[in-house]
């Protein structure tokens, strides 16, 4: 990825600035990219939902949706795989948009929505859902997803909805193979006119060639920067790591959460502590002040807690 290559452009020529002055210091914050290539069909048929690019991409997909479906009987279905933060927002922002026009689906491998979130934030989200009439999938993880055209259309193979084999539609649609993580839940296919893929993240920093020693970082399961508290990557007092890029654990041993809150306090402490590490002044431990978290549900309410 040309990202890759900008950070090892980055590193070689931060070797050289070492050589050559005690102030040069590097700071990594290049955020993640979604990771659909752990899912069969999932990079060729899912969009994913992380950047302003993509929003755009799905946008440009339901206007056309809307467009082919417009004064006739059958609705537009969409599935949102994962019911985190982005997914629950997407999920209740596109059934918005749609209303009786279209059916969302929301799939988790979870049996809840939003896990890490506070209570109130899950039971408001869920209750928005609801009124939307969002279709929730819980306890399921999506084995596949195909295109209608690659699947046998005989026998029980054959995907209905409404009566109708859905092979007989003029628009290309998309089955999901959705496997249970629970026990007593049954295998379900599920069909769709839209896969939005919303789990799953990689960090965009490079694995080092191990014959570049000095210049290796330490990277978790995730592809982030292992950092010490005032945000150094171990091993490179010279180098520093926030956000996406970093993986930091609280007093407690628990990793901190990707999150924007996270990102942008430990933007302030970075530049502090590049500030402080060039006049060999104290560096400060980051500590995270937790701030109100906030879903975006519809176009007229939020909640917060």
């Amino acid at each position: 990825m040309a990202i890759n290559n900008q950070v090892v452009v980055a590193l070689c020529c931060l070797k050289v600035a070492f050589s050559l002055s005690m102030t040069a210091r590097l700071v990594l914050a290049l955020g993640v990219e979604a990771k659909l290539d752990v899912v069969q069909g999932a990079l060729e048929f899912a969009l994913p939902f992380s950047t302003l690019d993509d929003a755009c991409k799905v946008n440009k997909k339901l206007r056309t949706l809307e467009r082919m479906k417009f004064g006739k009987d059958s609705l537009i279905c969409v599935a949102v795989v994962g019911c985190g933060y982005s997914g629950v927002e997407l999920a209740a922002t596109i059934s918005e948009r749609l209303q009786d026009r279209g059916i969302v689906q929301a799939i988790n491998v979870e049996t809840t929505i939003c896990p890490t979130a506070p209570a109130g934030n899950r039971e408001a989200a869920l209750k928005v859902l609801s009124s939307r009439k969002v279709q929730l999938l819980l306890g399921y993880f999506v084995r596949c997803v195909r295109r209608v055209t690659d699947m046998e259309t005989s026998g029980d193979a054959t995907v209905k909805r409404e009566g109708k084999d859905i092979a007989e539609s003029n628009s290309e649609k998309y089955v999901l193979d959705l496997q249970p993580a629970e026990k007593g839940l049954e295998s379900q296919i599920l069909e769709a006119d839209l896969v939005l893929w919303t789990v799953g993240s990689k960090a965009l920093l490079p694995e080092l060639e191990p014959c570049d020693k000095p210049h290796e970082l330490p990277l978790n399961a995730r592809g982030q920067a292992e950092t010490d508290e005032t945000l150094r990557v171990k091993g490179h007092p010279r180098i520093f790591a926030i956000g996406d890029s970093s993986s930091l654990r609280d007093s407690a041993g628990r990793l901190l959460p990707a999150t924007a809150q996270v990102a942008f306090q430990q933007a302030d402490f970075a530049g502090w502590n590049l500030w402080a590490a060039i006049n060999n002044r104290p560096l400060l431990p980051f500590r995270l002040e937790f701030l109100t978290l906030m879903m975006w549900l519809r176009r007229k309410s939020a909640i917060k807690q």
